[in-house]
């Protein structure tokens, strides 16, 4: 092949002046809007503290902080207002207790038995349907709860409330299930396998191996995997606004009606509250105490992470090689120290006579196929929960039809429908999708191509992570105050763009830290090799690294939009309706307009006593379980695309 070459005494003017000066400033453009992007995260975290630290003063100028702190009662819309946060906090930390009683031992258990026992064939279908109960939307969690767990509880305990602590607590433990498993799970895995080879060497079961080798050296990492659940229980809403009532009460009871902080934020959410008032900064201070005590929470997980990490890192395996290791374990081994390197009994088994060697082995033997037998039951949750709720909610298949697609909310049951709440989830997918990708995907690709390795980094990059944490009950709470009512004249209020603007915020740590996770995914030398033919960085990453990293990044865009599908409190709190009789139009005026969408329009539906509407409320949320389960799948079927590439 003959290669066009330019002679040698005429210079070539493929490579001008002008070109280079474009090529740089097109660079220098690119990333000033990379960096405004990554900006905004550190923007909505400063409007987030500097509203409730606002309106907590403006609460404590009529309420003394002795009296928030120790009042036993929480009365703050009586003739006698009393603002006790004990009472609700009580209420808020007894469902949390609840949910990880149920959540630590099922979670731990699945962990064990996926990474130490199940065969892969097993493991690829039990692991994504245990992950699932993850995405199912809390208020099915709650329709669960109330409607099943409620009334088979009370079969055997006839003190149950309808309302109670018990089965919120229970619903909230199985949506951090997931959580627990798949962390812990990462964190067992990663233990180095010459551990797990040494102690079987040395003629430890599975079970013997994993309870005194493989989780203590995972223990960290399963501690911040608790820390993390923990956070995400105490800050959930939705499930203790539907089935543990709202009630306040200073009880540590199970049994009875009880109301939680985020129950509260949301009974208030749901009137129409004067601004400067009392019951309004009450609202903002309850969150206050929810934000410092996740970011708590979930400080102490990334700094376990971070240890976890480095132990790991620095975690030194023995060879064959290190005559010092082989000497002294020589030396343990000839002085008869068994008990310190097997956990048997002192005594050495050439000591043992064969039928009680024998005895002892079968005990063993019996106890590792018990735990494996746990385990697989504990991993076995979702296919339990997911045929529970099919049985549950087959009354609702009677209502699916196509005049219940295509009808409006009603105050009658029997003529009640979901075109509305569906137009206004499908706006709000296409608003949220339109405002958090540029943010989103921009601020990765700062974070992770631009921006060098410091102190500045580390912030932004904890920024984002307690951003993700943060209850979606606290964005609620910020859409109502900036949103709603600071941005009224563009807004319009409680309007649909607000809304949208809340899920926007939501998402946008969401998938930043998914799209970081994709770019890193990208090897180097692709990287290296754009440099070495001359591109630029921007010119990189169009050509060679967003390319390879798209798969990665439309993952996270569309489990990003399924979180958005599934939110309600912060819709509630900024002013989703319970009947609208109008689709939103094609037009800023109809944006600005009322809504509702699928999840609040079932949770209204099912503050309802009557039956018909929790057949109707059925209905709604297998249409909803459509959609969330489509934009999985299909985010599913994305990422293993993109592994096997």
């Amino acid at each position: 092949m003959n290669w066009p070459i330019s002679p040698p005494d005429e210079p070539s003017d493929r490579f001008e002046t002008q070109t280079l000066t474009v090529a740089v400033w097109r660079e220098r453009f690119w990333q000033t809007l990379l960096a405004l992007a990554a900006i905004v995260p550190v923007g909505i975290l400063v409007a987030t503290v500097a509203i409730f630290i606002r309106e907590s003063v403006l609460f404590f100028q009529e309420v003394s902080l002795w009296n928030f702190l120790t009042d036993t009662q929480w009365t703050p819309q009586f003739a006698s207002r009393k603002f006790g946060i004990v009472v609700i906090a009580s209420g808020t930390f007894l469902v949390t207790a609840i949910a990880m009683t149920v959540a630590v031992p099922v979670g731990l258990l699945a962990a064990v038995y996926l990474s130490e026992y199940a065969p892969s064939s097993v493991r690829q279908i039990v692991k994504p349907t245990l992950e699932s109960l993850a995405a199912v939307p809390t208020i099915v969690y709650g329709y669960f709860a109330l409607f099943f767990l409620t009334p088979t509880l009370h079969r055997w305990i006839d003190d149950l409330s309808g309302f109670n602590a018990l089965s919120a607590g229970i619903a909230t433990g199985i949506l951090i299930v997931p959580t627990i498993s798949s962390m812990s799970e990462e964190a067992i895995r990663s233990v180095p396998a010459p551990l797990r080879e040494g102690g079987y060497a040395l003629g430890l079961t599975k079970w013997e191996t994993a309870r005194k080798i493989v989780l203590p050296v995972a223990f960290p990492g399963i501690v911040a995997a608790l820390t993390l659940a923990a956070s995400r229980a105490f800050s959930e809403t939705t499930i203790a606004a539907i089935a543990a009532g709202q009630v306040p009460k200073l009880t540590l009871n199970p049994l009875v009606p009880i109301e939680t902080m985020t129950a509260y934020v949301l009974q208030v959410s749901l009137g129409d509250v004067p601004t400067q008032s009392l019951l309004f900064h009450a609202i903002f201070t309850v969150g206050l105490v929810l934000f410092l005590v996740t970011l708590s929470m979930n400080a102490l997980g990334q700094w376990l992470v971070s240890y976890y990490g480095r132990k790991m890192a620095g975690w030194e395996i023995p060879t064959a090689d290190d005559r010092i290791a082989g000497t002294e374990a020589a030396k343990a081994f000839e002085s008869g120290e068994r008990r310190r390197l097997t956990g048997n009994s002192s005594r050495t088994l050439e000591s043992r006579d064969a039928a009680g060697f024998e005895i002892a082995f079968g005990r063993r033997s019996l106890a590792d196929r018990w735990f494996a037998g746990l385990g697989c039951l504990a991993s076995l949750l979702g296919f339990v929960v997911f045929g529970l709720l099919a049985v549950r909610l087959r009354t609702g298949l009677s209502r699916l039809d196509w005049a219940f697609l295509t009808s409006f909310p009603s105050r009658n049951a029997e003529s009640s429908g979901i075109y509305a709440a569906l137009a206004g989830t499908l706006w709000l997918m296409v608003l949220t999708a339109a405002l958090a990708f540029p943010i989103g995907v921009g601020a990765a690709i700062y974070l992770e191509e631009y921006l060098p390795r410091n102190a500045f980094s580390r912030v932004l990059e904890t920024v984002l992570a307690n951003l993700a944490a943060v209850p979606s009950i606290l964005y609620g709470l910020l859409g109502l105050a900036l949103f709603a009512r600071s941005w009224q004249a563009v807004t319009g209020g409680r309007s649909l763009i607000s809304a949208a603007l809340v899920l926007a915020v939501i998402v946008l740590p969401l998938l930043a830290i998914a799209t970081r996770t994709a770019l890193r995914s990208v090897p180097k030398p692709q990287r290296q090799a754009a440099f070495a033919v001359g591109m630029t960085r921007w010119q990189a990453l169009r050509y060679v690294v967003l390319p390879a990293a798209f798969p990665g990044i439309l993952t996270g865009i569309l489990l990003s939009l399924s979180r958005a599908i599934g939110e309600t409190v912060p819709l509630i709190a900024i002013g989703a309706v319970a009947y609208v009789s109008f689709v939103p139009g094609w037009s800023w005026e109809g944006l600005q307009g009322s809504f509702t969408t699928l999840t609040t329009q079932i949770f209204y539906w099912l503050s309802r006593p009557q039956a018909d509407f929790q057949e109707v409320a059925a209905a709604a949320i297998l249409v909803l379980g459509g959609m969330v389960l489509t934009v999985n799948a299909i985010a599913s079927l994305l990422r293993e695309r993109s592994r096997y590439r």
